[in-house]
């Protein structure tokens, strides 16, 4: 898969998880819905549906990565959902998957934020987090 290509399904994952976020499906509901509506190569549509059903798997795990590094008194649940969205798939890949280099997903991750973020801050703060992930899996 080219860089490009990756860069599409992670884009495709964050988007299909910020549907999981709001909404009230399944994530096969939301797979399927969301496939219906976006057409894409096999190969990014394998990558970007694997992405989001890992990270819903391991929810539980990634908010609570994402809470050690967010400021005293913030909780996840407060963070805007396309945020929050963003870092929870870019936390499960940094965690648990080797599909690209860690700055790679980072950087793709902070340009998501720059187009989908809901506030001009996302791209810094997403950054910021993310970096701090990496660190943490760095020494663990």
């Amino acid at each position: 898969m080219t860089n490009r290509d990756k860069k599409k399904a992670r884009e495709h994952a964050y988007l299909m998880m910020y549907q999981y976020d709001i909404g009230g499906l399944s994530p096969e509901e939301i797979a399927f819905n969301y496939w219906e509506d976006n057409k894409e190569s096999e190969e990014i549509k394998q990558m970007a549906t694997y992405l989001f059903k890992k990270t819903v798997e391991n929810l539980k795990n990634i908010d609570m990565e994402i809470s050690r590094h967010l400021k005293k008194g913030w909780l996840i649940s407060r963070l805007m959902p396309m945020d929050r969205s963003i870092l929870r798939v870019a936390t499960y890949e940094i965690s648990n998957e080797s599909f690209s280099p860690i700055e790679a997903v980072i950087n793709d991750a902070v340009d998501a934020a720059k187009f989908y973020g809901e506030d001009e801050k996302s791209p810094k703060f997403i950054n910021a987090i993310l970096d701090k992930v990496a660190k943490n899996k760095e020494t663990s």
